[in-house]
């Protein structure tokens, strides 16, 4: 297995995993997933953020994107913020899911990131809370969305 930088050409790969990974969040009540829109969003990660996938065999599966923007608090820093952290199924085990989040710190660092925020959905497996904090991550938000 190998984590790298995607290109252009994994595209329509992340926008694939993208279909496979909304349909398990709690978002698809708010809308059905939009392909034009994910592929739009994955290239802005591919050019200007942070998308990294995993690949076993030529196939990728698993993926990791963050938007790079201003910390909200002093637009002096830069800080990576997670859009989607996801590992296919059938493959999870296999520690991609960990490499994939080992290799954001290293990424964010390079593009000048001051920090990195990562997220747990409601529908997130239980043990992903504590993955992050064995890797470092302090508990600093919890989110709660209302379809309106």
């Amino acid at each position: 297995m190998k984590i790298r930088e995607a290109t252009s050409l994994d595209v329509s790969a992340i926008v694939d995993m993208s279909a496979k990974f909304y349909a398990t969040t709690d978002y698809r009540h708010i809308a059905d997933m939009c392909a034009d829109t994910v592929e739009a969003l994955a290239k802005t990660l591919i050019t200007s953020g942070i998308m990294l996938v995993a690949e076993d065999a030529g196939e990728i599966i698993g993926m990791a994107g963050l938007y790079i923007g201003p910390f909200m608090f002093n637009a002096s820093k830069t800080s990576a913020y997670e859009v989607v952290w996801w590992v296919s199924p059938d493959t999870r085990g296999s520690g991609a899911g960990k490499e994939l989040l080992l290799a954001i710190e290293p990424a964010a660092r390079a593009k000048g990131c001051a920090s990195v925020q990562m997220l747990a959905l409601a529908t997130s497996p239980a043990h992903t809370g504590a993955m992050y904090e064995r890797l470092g991550y302090g508990h600093s938000e919890t989110a709660y969305t209302k379809v309106i």
